[in-house]
């Protein structure tokens, strides 16, 4: 949902350029500062090693693409930014896919206290 929000603000600031409505553009592009700044923030560089770094930079990049189309009025760099955010979009939708088709075998859970030698009593 947080890549659907800033791709749908960053298609407004494209059309809010694009009529010269600079207070809505403002508006826009702070809200999707705002979300891809939050999906920065939430990384575990411990535990998502490079996944982790490599998202990192790639936030980085596409929060420079914003901040420059923003300040200078340029639609492509916005776009570019839409691009990116699409296709992160695109991977997460497909690694949720992968895991709703593939869910982990309830056997596994099925009766965890007798598999450990532990036994529970009521």
């Amino acid at each position: 949902m947080l890549y659907e929000g800033a791709i749908r603000f960053l298609r407004e600031s494209v059309v809010s350029i694009e009529s010269r409505d600079f207070n809505a553009k403002r508006q826009s592009i702070d809200r999707a500062v705002a979300i891809v700044q939050h999906l920065q923030s939430t990384l575990d560089m411990e535990k998502g090693g490079p996944v982790a770094a490599d998202l990192n930079r790639l936030y980085d990049y596409i929060l420079s693409r914003i901040l420059d189309g923003s300040a200078k009025l340029e639609t492509a760099a916005l776009e570019e930014a839409i691009k990116l955010l699409k296709v992160l979009l695109a991977g997460w939708e497909e690694i949720a896919e992968k895991e709703r088709n593939n869910p982990v075998p309830t056997a596994l859970f099925a009766h965890p206290a007798e598999s450990s030698g532990f036994k529970l009593h009521a």
